[in-house]
């Protein structure tokens, strides 16, 4: 069996998506530890990387957080599980299909499965810890998850928006 074939089969990918959780939960556990009372910066104006901890407990942008506790569980856990749920079953059941096609998912569902982790574990939050700064502009704080999560969208987008090849 060729190494190619090794990197594309489903039990790499199992391997691949549980290395990537267990990094995730590593760098939240050292974000717990290390930004309760500091936070840092990496490089220098306009744009740099700030390390400072954030418990989410709402969704993108905090977007729900005001919501009922019961409504967001059962959006926030319930509705993401089954989401993730589906979303690793299709990959891992087309696994054999061009990347372009099973990646995006596989991404999304595994930036998922790290956020649910929080939900479930840490009191309905999800720990984020990065804002990138450019001049007077910021992103929300976010973390390796949501990275994952947004390139899985991003590239199911580009993949929706080239033109197929014509043979």
């Amino acid at each position: 069996m060729s190494t190619s074939s090794l990197l594309r089969g489903r039990p790499f990918a199992l391997l691949a998506g549980i290395a990537f959780v267990a990094v995730d939960q590593l760098v939240k556990l050292l974000a717990l530890a290390s930004l309760q009372t500091n936070s840092f910066k990496f490089g220098s104006s306009p744009f740099n990387l700030a390390l400072e901890l954030s418990l989410n407990p709402g969704a993108f942008l905090s977007l729900g957080a005001a919501m009922p506790p019961q409504v967001k569980q059962l959006i926030f856990i319930v509705g993401v599980a089954v989401v993730v749920a589906w979303a690793m079953w299709w990959s891992l059941a087309n696994w054999h299909q061009p990347l372009r096609k099973v990646l995006p998912l596989y991404a999304i569902a595994l930036g998922g499965i790290a956020n649910l982790i929080d939900r479930v574990f840490r009191d309905g939050h999800v720990v984020d810890y990065m804002v990138l700064n450019v001049g007077p502009t910021h992103t929300g704080v976010f973390n390796i998850a949501d990275i994952a999560i947004t390139a899985g969208a991003l590239l199911l987008m580009l993949d929706l928006f080239m033109k197929p090849r014509t043979a």
